[in-house]
């Protein structure tokens, strides 16, 4: 769903699967979602912190892109600590409490930092392996420590909900990066990140396409009476 609608939206797809197949709560599908965007997001500014040691003429402009998303992610696990202390009688207040005592619940433990930390470095990992091997088959010399650069800034700017799936503003993102700190051409370098891109999305729409068939024909028509139910009645029935 990310691939085809901009805004991240087809996040919240998730949320219906987990209700009809688990029977969990709306707050707890969303709280699934926070959970693993906010450590991606840390996952991968760790690594793009890491591969700075390594490279000499970075342009300055990396630095908040890196910094930025690693010290707001840090901050948000601050404010998990002590949301627990916090009570209001406002609805909707106590709402945002509940869902943010559901995240710490989910990812303040030694066990959960460990696998979800290491899961997501490990998929980071796999993602910066596809543009290396795209590196080398149009047989460019790319330092290594630049690629995972490119793809970290590529995929926080990604992450800032533009396009579908962040087609065009990744490309561009990457490729910018390879001109600006090894000196290619441009034309190679969007070509090596479009090829990449392309790679991933493709990757993602075949899982997507099994992840339907396995989960069975309810998946879109229910996802649509619901949406439908929420525009015309403002409340989203039972899944």
């Amino acid at each position: 769903m990310n691939v085809v609608v901009p805004a991240r939206l087809g996040d919240f797809v998730r949320i219906f699967i987990l209700k009809h197949n688990y029977q969990t709560t709306y707050s707890e599908g969303i709280s699934s979602i926070v959970v693993e965007r906010v450590f991606d997001i840390i996952a991968i500014s760790v690594l793009g912190l890491v591969s700075l040691f390594f490279i000499i003429n970075v342009p300055s402009w990396f630095y908040p892109v890196i910094i930025l998303p690693l010290t707001i992610g840090f901050g948000f696990f601050v404010i998990l600590i002590f949301v627990g202390k916090l009570t209001t009688q406002n609805r909707y207040i106590k709402y945002i409490l509940t869902l943010l005592e559901e995240i710490r619940r989910a990812s303040l433990s030694v066990r959960s930092i460990v696998i979800l930390g290491a899961s997501s470095l490990v998929i980071w990992m796999l993602d910066i392996l596809v543009c290396f091997f795209v590196v080398k088959m149009f047989e460019q010399q790319i330092p290594f420590a630049v690629i995972i650069l490119a793809i970290v800034i590529g995929n926080l700017v990604k992450a800032v909900p533009i396009t579908p799936g962040g087609i065009g503003t990744y490309e561009f993102v990457v490729a910018e990066t390879f001109v600006q700190i090894v000196g290619i051409t441009f034309a190679v370098a969007f070509l090596i990140a479009v090829i990449d891109d392309l790679i991933k999305n493709l990757v993602t729409v075949i899982g997507g396409t099994i992840s339907i068939y396995y989960l069975g024909d309810w998946v879109i028509p229910t996802i649509r009476a619901a949406v439908n139910a929420k525009l015309s009645k403002g409340k989203i029935p039972n899944t």
